[in-house]
């Protein structure tokens, strides 16, 4: 009887296989028979139970299992180091668009994000941090639009702007806002400005702008410094072209009192500081030459003599420049071209349009009050309200021989 697990042949009768101890089926005498061994032939079974054996002691069982697994572990090995480093590459760019974006470079905070989401699409983080960027970068975006309309004076549209941008940064804490709401404060105060200019472009007088300046004085915070300091400053440009008006009449006291008045509003104006010094140089050259006149019999000869030497100022480097504000800061240079020093140069500056078209003229005086031969001086002034570029010319110059 042989065994159907092994193959071991057992004698008959027993119950389980000598060698392998299983359980032996009982058989009829056919199929003992058919297991039986043919007298001088090998068991029928013999090849095969050969063959599994060597099967299963053959080392090439072994290699190709091994060989699938190496090639399986490369390729997971490969697929996880490729992994890792396209995580880490997702990682500094979305670290590097984090920076750029909480500097308020917001376009290049976006660039870094797409490259991120480009690898990685199903990230949240990435994904919602592009939004909030986006969200951002349209404020931003709003706020330029808002600066070049105050700029041009459409205070309304950009009134408009600027309430639409507050009401969705009041609802946003995120850090990256913080550039945007900067700017969004900064054409608060623009405009705030603005407004209040509108109203003191029409108040021509100290007084008038002293009493806004006292209620501008009764509120607090950045918009109301602004608007305070530009009532100051054109408190401070009146007083100084009145001043000046006063002192091309000579009447040096009442110019003297007028700086005095604008240097109350204006402590810290230096233009005004520095015009009182050369007023009073100013009364102290006019009385000087009060004095040669009445001293020298010959005065109608010197007036002829002085007005035969208007050569002796040349007027270069006339420019003006228009601010945001709308108003017109003109500068220029002065040389003494004559033979002996000169004092107290004043200049009328005549203003047109680009069209030619008269918009007004203001005075200048040039300092240092006193010019050697071939010196140089400077001179400034300011036209408010002109809210458009404009062309200045010198039409008048008048001076002091010393």
């Amino acid at each position: 009887m042989y065994c159907h697990i092994c193959g071991t042949k057992n004698n008959s009768g027993e119950k389980h296989c000598q060698k392998c101890g299983t359980p032996l089926k009982q058989v009829s005498s056919t199929e003992e028979q058919i297991w039986s061994e043919p007298a001088g032939l090998e068991p029928r079974n013999a090849s095969a139970t050969g063959t599994e054996s060597k099967r299963k002691s053959s080392p090439f069982l072994w290699v190709i299992p091994l060989l699938l697994a190496a090639i399986m572990g490369a390729l997971l090995t490969y697929y996880y180091n490729k992994e890792n480093l396209i995580n880490a590459h997702v990682k500094t760019l979305h670290m590097e668009a984090e920076k750029a974006a909480l500097s308020g470079q917001y376009a290049e905070a976006l660039d870094l994000l797409d490259k991120a989401l480009a690898q990685r699409p199903d990230v949240k983080a990435l994904v919602q941090d592009r939004q909030i960027t986006a969200k951002a970068n349209d404020l931003w975006k709003q706020m330029d639009e808002a600066a070049n309309l105050l700029k041009t004076g459409k205070l309304s549209e950009a009134d408009k702007i600027i309430q639409v941008a507050a009401k969705t940064l009041n609802e946003r804490q995120e850090p990256v806002f913080d550039k945007a709401r900067a700017a969004m404060n900064n054409r608060k105060v623009t405009l705030a400005v603005l407004k209040v200019k509108k109203e003191i472009d029409q108040l021509t007088t100290v007084d008038a702008l002293a009493t806004k300046l006292k209620t501008i004085s009764n509120l607090s915070g950045k918009e109301a410094e602004a608007v305070q300091k530009q009532i100051v400053d054109k408190l401070a440009g009146i007083s100084y072209k009145q001043a000046e008006q006063q002192v091309k009449k000579r009447d040096f006291t009442a110019a003297l009192q007028t700086v005095d008045n604008g240097l109350s509003y204006a402590p810290d104006d230096q233009k005004l500081a520095k015009y009182r010094d050369e007023v009073l140089r100013e009364k102290k050259a006019f009385e000087k030459a009060e004095e040669e006149r009445i001293r020298l019999a010959e005065q109608q000869a010197a007036e002829e003599e002085l007005r035969n030497r208007t050569g002796a100022v040349y007027v270069t480097d006339l420019s003006a420049e228009l601010d945001e504000y709308g108003d017109l800061h003109i500068s220029g240079s002065v040389f003494n071209q004559g033979t002996r020093p000169i004092s107290s140069v004043a200049l009328i500056v005549n203003i047109n349009t680009s069209n030619g078209d008269y918009i007004g003229e203001t005075d200048a005086y040039v300092y240092p009050a006193i010019l050697d031969v071939g010196a140089e001086g400077y001179f400034e002034t300011s036209y408010y309200g002109v809210y458009e570029a404009a062309n200045v010319t010198i039409t008048n110059a008048s001076w002091y021989v010393e």
